[in-house]
């Protein structure tokens, strides 16, 4: 039997409803769906299923991936629930989870991630650009998912200093004085692994992006001359992990929650992998 045009597994008491989340247009061969609202696909005391290998993913740091606003809802989840990374400079990545609702909850299974983005790395003062996040920080339009090529792209820079993506977080310039480098973006590997950080014949390199769930690494400082401060740019964030500072400690951005309760209570059942805060 369907509903919504969903394959329903079964019915409970009041009509509640298993389901198991559909995919959009396969990315990289794998099954995937973005800002999906448990309301779209179960009523009230249902159940929604997120499949093995199923990539549940954000477009933006201004919404999670998943919100659940149906009432004594339960999340089961085989696969990877991750919220958007954060931009340099130091952008805050998107929460995986939002609960907006009462009496939910959340098994996360054997080998499944849930995943807050990481946090943008600090911009220098000179001449250079920060990491951006895991979670695809930097990324615009369609995701690159798991597996081969799904790292971050590396910077395009027109001075020296140019950095590395990276599977988890996306490293940060160097310093520069010709200007024009830029960060590296954020992958889309879980765990994954942070890029390098650029380097301009060793002289003040950028921090490189945080590995798995690692904070971003700080850029470094050279001191001052008549124009400013000679430092380099911090790391993108690691999945949930805050971004870089620069060389001279201004804070990146915040890594992204794996669950962003929303002062409602939870119940959470944990055999996988969680990044981010619960809350």
């Amino acid at each position: 039997m369907t509903s919504f045009g969903y394959d329903i597994l079964g019915f409970g008491v009041g009509g509640a409803s298993t389901v198991i989340l559909p995919t959009s247009t396969l990315i990289n061969g794998l099954s995937n769906r973005s800002n999906v609202s448990t309301s779209s696909f179960i009523v009230g005391g249902g159940t929604l299923i997120i499949p093995a290998d199923f990539w549940l993913w954000a477009s933006s740091t201004g919404a999670a991936a998943l919100i659940v606003d149906t009432p004594n809802a339960t999340i089961e989840n085989s696969g990877n629930i991750v919220g958007k990374g954060g931009a340099a400079s130091a952008g805050a990545g998107g929460d995986a989870i939002s609960i907006t609702a009462s009496g939910v909850t959340i098994i996360n299974n054997s080998g499944a991630y849930i995943a807050g983005g990481g946090g943008g790395g600090r911009n220098s003062n000179r001449n250079s650009a920060a990491g951006h996040g895991a979670g695809g920080g930097g990324q615009s339009g369609t995701p690159t998912l798991g597996g081969v090529g799904a790292d971050g792209s590396n910077s395009e820079s027109t001075g020296a200093g140019g950095c590395s993506g990276g599977g988890s977080g996306g490293g940060g310039a160097s310093l520069t004085f010709a200007g024009g480098a830029t960060g590296g973006q954020g992958g889309y590997i879980l765990p994954g692994l942070g890029g390098a950080g650029g380097e301009t014949g060793g002289y003040r390199p950028g921090g490189a992006g945080g590995n798995a769930n690692s904070a971003g690494g700080n850029g470094t400082n050279a001191g001052y001359d008549h124009v400013g401060s000679l430092d380099s740019s911090g790391g993108g964030g690691g999945w949930g992990a805050n971004g870089g500072t620069n060389g001279v400690g201004s804070a990146g951005g915040a890594g992204g929650k794996g669950i962003e309760a929303n002062s409602n209570s939870f119940t959470l059942t944990n055999n996988g992998t969680i990044y981010g805060s619960q809350s």
